[in-house]
């Protein structure tokens, strides 16, 4: 089992969310390459993974 963001291509596809397909969708609208949108998403999932959750800030 893979975590999220760290799927390989095409595998990797079958985990995105309705919001990475938007992100995917716009960016290919705007002229973006495929290969690049899709690279681009995938980086953004992997920076989404590496710093977690939001964390509640102490009081």
């Amino acid at each position: 089992m893979t975590r999220i963001g760290t799927d390989d291509f095409p595998a990797g596809l079958d985990h995105w969310t309705d919001r990475d397909w938007e992100d995917y969708r716009a960016r290919i609208e705007h002229g973006e390459g495929g290969v690049s949108a899709i690279d681009t998403v995938q980086r953004g999932r992997q920076c989404r993974v590496l710093s977690g959750p939001p964390q509640e800030s102490a009081r």
